[in-house]
C-alpha cells in the first residue's frame, strides 16, 4: 500500500512539472484531461499522451557550420538546410523578426513572400480564406486549440510555402509534432509580441486580394560561424535581398500653405523600434507635442494624429511610450541637426511594447512639419527604397567632420560632386551645405614647409 501512495506521489509531481503547472493549477485527471495541451512539451494524440522526449527532431543542432565560398551555390543551399533559427525580414519593418524552426518539417522557403494570416486565426479548421493561398504566401496562425501538427498539415493544404505558429506565451521553442514528424512543409514560430505586432499592422489595412495590409518578405535562416562569430543569411542571394529592404521613406504634406516642391522631398527614417509607418493613402493631422519632448505625460489632444516630438531630454523609447499612451498614431521626432538617423533602444527588448510607427525628420523638415500643423494640415508617408540608413550613415559622417579631403580646394570638389548626386532631396543638400561650410572654415590649401 505504502510504495503504490509513493508510486502515485512521483507520478503526480511529474506531470505537475511537465506540465509546468502549480499549486493553484487544475487537478490533473488520471486521463489527463485538464493538462495544458498548448505546452509544447506535451500533446494529446487520440487517446495517448506524448512527451517531448518520445518525440525525434529533425534538428541537428551539431551540424557543420562552416560557410560555403561565395561561388559554391549547392554548399551555400546544403547550409541553409541544416540551419535551426533565422530571421523575418519584413520590407518597411523596422527589425527583424527572429524565428525557430520546428523539431519537425524542412527549411524554410527561398525568395520574397506575403506574409498572410489564417481565417480562423488558430487553423485548426479548414481555412476560410484557404482558396487564396499559393506557395506566394507564409501563413501566420496563432497557437492554442490544436496541435502544432494538425497546424501545419492544415496550413499544407492550402499550398502556402511556410506555417509561422505565433506563440501565446512569452518565450521562443524549437514547437514538436508528433503526429506530424514525417510533414515535408516548412513550420517555424515566433514571439507573442512580435506576432501580436505583425497581426496589428495586417488588420489596420488597407485589405488587398483578400487578405488584411500587405506585408512582404523574407524568411532567411541564419548561419553563426561560432559562438560569438559572425551570424549571416547561409546563402549569397539572400543576402543581396536583405539589403534594399525598405527601411524610410517620404512624407507629403496636405492642405498646408508652403510651396508644393518643397514639402516634397520632406525624408523619415524608421527607428529601430516600432512597427510600419501607414499605408501611403492614410492622410493624419499633425500636431505638436505639449510638452515639446514627450518626456512626460502628453497634455494636448493627440488621438489619431502624427505627433511632433522633438529631439532631446530623455530616451526615444520613453518618448514612444509616452505618445502611444497619450493615443497618437505616429511620432515624428525632429533632428536637432541637419541629417536624420534611425534610431535605437537597448536592450532591444525594451522596444516590443511600442504598436506604433517611430520615424525622425531633419530639423528643416520639422520646422516646415511644427508651421504646417497650425494650419491644419496633414501629413502622408510614402515607403522609398532611395530614402535609406545608408545614405544618411555618409551624410552625418560629413557633418561631424569625417569623410572630407584635407585641403580646401578638394573639400569644394567633393562638395559640388555630391550635391549633384542629392539635388532633387532638398534636406540632403541643405545638410551638405551645412557639412561644406564647416569643413571649409576648418581647410586650407597652403602647404606646409
Amino acid at each position: 500500500m505504502i510504495t503504490t501512495i509513493i508510486y502515485f506521489t512521483f507520478l503526480l509531481n511529474f506531470l505537475l512539472h511537465v506540465c509546468n503547472c502549480n499549486e493553484e493549477s487544475a487537478p490533473i485527471t488520471k486521463d489527463g484531461d485538464e493538462l495544458d495541451v498548448r505546452h509544447p512539451s506535451m500533446f494529446k494524440i487520440g487517446d495517448d499522451w506524448l512527451a517531448l522526449p518520445e518525440v525525434y527532431s529533425n534538428l541537428d543542432f551539431a551540424a557543420d557550420n562552416t560557410p560555403a565560398s561565395d561561388e559554391d551555390i549547392d554548399g551555400q543551399l546544403r547550409l541553409r538546410a541544416t540551419r535551426f533559427w533565422g530571421r523575418l525580414y519584413i520590407e518597411g519593418w523596422p527589425q527583424t523578426i527572429q524565428f525557430f524552426r520546428a523539431h519537425f518539417g524542412i527549411e524554410p522557403p527561398m525568395g520574397k513572400k506575403r506574409f498572410v494570416f489564417a481565417e480562423p486565426r488558430d487553423a485548426c479548421t479548414a481555412l476560410e480564406n484557404g482558396n487564396l493561398i499559393t506557395q506566394d504566401h507564409i501563413l501566420l496562425v496563432n497557437r492554442g486549440s490544436c496541435t502544432f501538427g494538425q497546424k501545419a498539415k492544415m496550413a499544407q493544404s492550402t499550398n502556402a510555402s511556410s506555417v509561422i505558429i505565433i506563440n501565446n506565451e512569452p518565450g521562443l521553442d524549437h514547437l514538436p509534432g508528433p503526429d506530424a514528424h514525417d510533414l515535408l512543409f516548412s513550420v517555424g514560430s515566433i514571439t507573442q509580441t512580435e506576432g501580436q505586432l505583425l497581426e496589428s499592422a495586417y488588420d489596420q489595412g488597407p485589405a488587398e486580394d483578400g487578405f488584411g495590409r500587405k506585408l512582404e518578405g523574407y524568411m532567411v535562416p541564419i548561419n553563426c560561424e561560432d559562438i560569438g562569430g559572425t551570424c549571416r543569411p547561409a546563402t549569397v542571394e539572400e543576402r543581396i535581398n536583405i539589403r534594399h529592404m525598405y527601411d524610410g521613406g517620404v512624407v507629403k504634406i496636405g492642405s498646408g500653405s508652403s510651396a508644393d516642391k518643397e514639402k516634397e522631398s520632406l525624408e523619415y527614417l524608421l527607428a529601430h523600434f516600432g512597427t510600419k509607418v501607414p499605408h501611403g493613402n492614410t492622410s493624419l493631422p499633425i500636431v505638436m507635442a505639449k510638452p515639446p519632448e514627450a518626456c512626460s505625460a502628453i497634455q494636448n489632444d493627440v488621438k489619431g494624429k502624427v505627433i511632433l516630438v522633438r529631439r532631446g531630454g530623455c530616451p526615444f523609447v520613453k518618448k514612444a511610450e509616452t505618445v502611444q499612451a497619450a493615443g497618437a498614431l505616429v511620432m515624428a521626432v525632429g533632428s536637432l541637426h541637419p541629417y536624420i538617423l534611425r534610431m535605437g533602444v537597448e536592450p532591444r527588448w525594451k522596444g516590443l511594447n511600442t504598436m506604433i510607427p517611430v520615424v525622425m525628420v531633419s530639423k528643416r523638415a520639422y520646422s516646415i512639419m511644427l508651421a504646417e500643423s497650425f494650419n491644419g494640415a496633414t501629413a502622408t508617408f510614402q515607403e522609398r527604397s532611395d530614402v535609406n540608413g545608408t545614405v544618411w550613415q555618409n551624410l552625418e559622417k560629413l557633418a561631424n567632420g569625417d569623410g572630407w579631403p584635407r585641403t580646401a580646394t578638394y573639400v569644394t570638389k567633393k562638395y559640388e560632386e555630391l550635391k549633384g548626386e542629392h539635388e532633387e532631396w532638398v534636406d540632403r543638400v541643405t545638410c551638405l551645405k551645412e557639412s561644406y561650410d564647416l569643413a571649409r572654415s576648418q581647410k586650407s590649401d597652403k602647404t606646409e614647409l
